[in-house]
């Protein structure tokens, strides 16, 4: 078989199309790719479980007529007024589950601050515009038992294709416009985020996800406009590990310069985190001392 140079190009592009998204390829702490992952699965499901042991809690609350559909709040016998913090997880909207994020509740508890994570359909059962609207569902809920409650502030956590997805929600400007108890979202915290699916869908992950090309600039964060947070004074928290791969921190830079240079938006933050990769960026939030806690007990802080 002859295979051109231009053919070459495409199949060498394709294999570093491959690599740039597989995450677990750029951890150094581990000798394969497969062993981060396993770690990762092993921690979150230790972490979780320690969570639900040591934090009261409701657990299996549907918002939705699915089986993914549901969520947890854990901290139930803190304050009504208490904030929120909001968890979406990743697992590019095929893996990990509603299961395996109970993690940071534990230390976000110690001080005060309740947890909600939030569960969805995977795909392929799901499709991606699915999981968004399901993601919407679930805000919708949030807000209003924010609003019943009287929860001082809101927050949105989401990691990896968490991330996406609580940047979709955000960018809905009708849905934070009409939904009651909305006017309490306070800030998000967007990790290790994929915002731009264009390349995404050249990648062995569009196999599970299926989404055809013509809807990946409408499903990409990247090409929304978030203007009207800033007249609700929303603090966007941008963060990203210094070994990710070279394309996902490309990517926070380019959301980040969005919402600051385009949507003109002030309360933004990029941070690379120093010696962290895709994985262990979220696995210290089980901690008692981890950067996600320090920067929403700051902010709380500083503005409720």
């Amino acid at each position: 078989m002859v295979i051109f140079p231009s053919t070459m190009a495409l199949i060498t592009d394709d294999m570093d199309l491959e690599k740039q998204y597989s995450p677990s390829k750029w951890s150094r702490r581990f000798s394969t790719s497969q062993k981060v992952l396993q770690h990762h699965v092993d921690f979150v499901s230790a972490a979780s479980e320690a969570a639900i042991n040591n934090v009261p809690h409701k657990l299996e609350i549907e918002y939705g007529s699915t089986p993914g559909q549901k969520l947890d709040i854990l901290g139930t016998d803190l304050p009504d007024d208490s904030p929120i913090l909001v968890y979406v997880h990743g697992g590019y909207w095929q893996e990990l589950s509603r299961e395996l994020s109970r993690y940071p509740a534990q230390p976000l508890y110690r001080f005060r601050i309740k947890t909600i994570v939030i569960g969805y359909d995977l795909c392929p059962a799901a499709t991606l515009p699915e999981i968004v609207n399901q993601i919407q569902n679930a805000a919708k809920f949030v807000f209003s038992y924010a609003e019943k409650m009287g929860s001082r502030g809101v927050y949105f956590a989401g990691h990896s294709a968490g991330a996406h997805l609580v940047a979709k929600l955000l960018s809905n400007s009708d849905f934070l416009e009409h939904t009651p108890g909305s006017c309490r979202l306070q800030g998000a915290f967007l990790i290790s985020g994929v915002f731009d699916l264009r390349e995404l869908i050249h990648t062995s992950v569009n196999m599970a996800v299926q989404l055809p090309r013509e809807w990946a600039v409408p499903l990409s964060p990247q090409f929304d406009c978030f203007t009207h947070l800033q007249a609700r004074r929303v603090r966007v928290y941008i963060l990203a590990g210094q070994h990710d791969s070279p394309t996902f921190k490309k990517q926070s830079r380019e959301f980040y310069e969005l919402l600051y240079n385009t949507c003109l938006m002030q309360n933004m933050y990029l941070e690379i985190k120093d010696n962290m990769d895709h994985f262990d960026i979220v696995e210290c939030f089980a901690n008692d001392d981890n950067y996600l806690k320090n920067l929403l007990v700051h902010d709380i802080r500083k503005h409720l």
